[in-house]
């Protein structure tokens, strides 16, 4: 994948591979937030993606990482919607995020 990526091209892979990545890892929900969706993302910035799977699996995140990192050769911050997490952090993520 090409150095510099544009939230079109995340997305536009997401979308792509979206039934892949349901089956293989579960996914039900992915989405871009942070410095990508913004447009204000650096060389070295990582790729922050807002994720909602079917069970939470260790194996499923992992894996989904992993493949991620590969299929975009960067760094990529997964952050798994879920009751746990802080309502304002999610709102924040909420409010910005470009869903695949």
């Amino acid at each position: 994948m090409k150095q510099h990526l544009s939230h079109k091209d995340i997305l536009r892979l997401l979308k792509a591979e979206k039934a892949f990545l349901r089956n293989e890892f579960g996914v039900i929900n992915i989405g871009l937030f942070g410095s990508y969706a913004k447009g204000n993302q650096q060389v070295d910035s990582d790729i922050d993606l807002l994720v909602e799977l079917k069970e939470p699996r260790f194996e499923w995140i992992a894996g989904l990482q992993m493949y991620l990192e590969k299929r975009f050769d960067k760094k990529i911050e997964l952050v798994r919607k879920s009751d746990n997490v802080n309502p304002r952090f999610t709102q924040r993520i909420e409010n910005e995020v470009l869903y695949a």
